[in-house]
């Protein structure tokens, strides 16, 4: 079963929200491979609504040197998961998830064969995911910031999670991956 993996920026106060305005200073090369790691076995992306349509107006105009996942983006199939599009026509091979059912449809899409499922950015998504025992991996990048202010992955509900492993960054970045615990 292929498994759904989110990669995330975090401040010190929870902010997962807009970390293009906070965590520019803390990127390095060694940042980067390390989030990139998360693109070595994926072969897919799932998106929210305004991550798709923030990125999909983007993404298809720069190169790798601008956006280091450019190229893969560009390239593999994007699930866009939305309960308001009606369609998902302006970024080559995306698909809309939606209807009755999306639930069933994440779980299908990860019994097809193939590589992991990688979501990016999409904080309501993957709150949505946590909240519906679909996310199988998460890794944060906290990085040493307070950000004052942004949404945070809290939503009110309690999702318990195990901690499979840290790395220190020399800059003061931390990468957490945690796995939800089965409810």
């Amino acid at each position: 079963m292929r498994k759904i993996v989110a990669g995330l920026f975090m401040s010190l106060d929870g902010v997962v929200e807009a970390p293009e305005k906070w965590s520019m200073p803390y990127s390095t090369p060694e940042t980067t491979q390390a989030l990139m790691r998360l693109f070595d076995d994926a072969d897919a992306a799932l998106l929210g609504r305004t991550t798709y349509e923030e990125w999909s107006a983007f993404i298809p105009h720069v190169t790798n040197e601008q956006v280091p996942t450019a190229d893969w983006m560009n390239a593999s199939p994007k699930y866009v998961v939305s309960t308001t599009l009606t369609g998902v026509d302006g970024w080559h091979n995306s698909h809309l998830v939606t209807g009755d059912d999306i639930v069933g449809r994440i779980r299908a899409l990860k019994e097809q064969p193939g590589g992991t499922i990688n979501v990016g950015g999409s904080i309501s998504l993957v709150r949505w995911l946590m909240a519906n025992d679909l996310l199988d991996d998460l890794y944060l990048q906290i990085l040493p910031v307070v950000a004052g202010a942004g949404r945070t992955l809290a939503d009110g509900e309690q999702i318990p999670m195990t901690l499979v492993s840290t790395r220190a960054f020399a800059n003061g970045v931390i990468e957490a991956h945690y796995t939800p615990l089965p409810r």
